[in-house]
């Protein structure tokens, strides 16, 4: 009699077959941008009825196209919005750093541009101005999100379920003597940031330093990254208003490149029109 007990399941199949879909992608080329079965199964020295059944999959998902008339196969359009996907996360950190080296020179601070990572605010990037006495933070550097500018953006857009998870697993401990730790105060806080859409913090993770920090928003409305500018607090803290309005700006000029639609109340902020 044969045993119930079933197998346990093994993972290796599954890295094979994203390995041999590659194989196949790789098939194609500028040469040869049309293939029919039996070439690919010559190429690779596989039976054509596995490449057969890998094509059948790929067709469903949009990473090939059949022509029904020859069928023969294409590389489908999915791949395309994929690459371009791949090109604008690329290329949106090097957009955000050279406006992040230009604020760092035009204001005389130190520009940051950092990410959420395991829900810290780690910097990514770093512009420190070339004067006597500067706010040195290097790229690595990261932080309690609830204690920076930089991570209470971050904070700010996080869906109501995942804030509400962060204050429930995150211990909100003083680091310095004015370090706001009361949720309560936290959340209204955020509330700002999401009405004027930057955020500011005094004395808060560091005695005698503040920030100012705006939000880069992908193409479905997430926070990307945050651009900021760190300096001590006496000198920046005049300067909160006047610094947050060209961070907002510039962190929706480069958020709408990335595909981000601009909702109508924020337009006024940047005169970008929806189309």
């Amino acid at each position: 009699m044969a045993s119930s007990r079933r197998r346990p399941l093994s993972r290796t199949p599954k890295v094979e077959s994203v390995i041999f879909a590659d194989q196949i992608l790789n098939c194609f080329s500028v040469d040869a941008p049309v293939l029919g079965v039996t070439q690919i199964a010559q190429i690779l020295g596989v039976p054509k009825a596995r490449v057969h059944r890998f094509l059948s999959t790929m067709e469903q998902i949009g990473y090939v196209r059949r022509d029904a008339a020859t069928d023969r196969y294409s590389l489908g359009m999915r791949l395309y919005g994929l690459g371009m996907l791949a090109v604008n996360g690329a290329s949106y950190l090097e957009r955000i750093s050279v406006k992040a080296q230009e604020f760092s020179e035009h204001f005389g601070y130190t520009a940051v541009v950092g990410i959420w990572a395991d829900n810290e605010f780690a910097a990514i990037r770093t512009f420190i101005p070339p004067r006597s006495l500067s706010v040195a933070i290097h790229t690595g550097f990261h932080s309690p999100a609830y204690v920076t500018a930089q991570g209470r953006v971050f904070l700010a857009f996080l869906p109501p379920e995942e804030l509400d998870h962060y204050f429930q697993a995150t211990e909100l401990r003083a680091l310095t003597t004015e370090t706001l730790t009361d949720p309560l105060a936290l959340r209204s806080e955020l509330d700002a940031i999401r009405e004027h859409l930057y955020a500011a913090a005094c004395n808060q993770a560091s005695l005698g330093v503040a920030a100012v920090a705006a939000p880069v928003f992908d193409i479905q409305g997430r926070v990307q990254a945050v651009i900021s500018l760190v300096w001590f607090t006496p000198e920046l803290v005049p300067r909160i208003a006047e610094l947050g309005t060209a961070l907002r700006q510039a962190g929706l000029e480069i958020s709408a490149e990335l595909g981000f639609r601009i909702p109508p109340a924020w337009q006024q902020w940047v005169g970008i029109k929806t189309q």
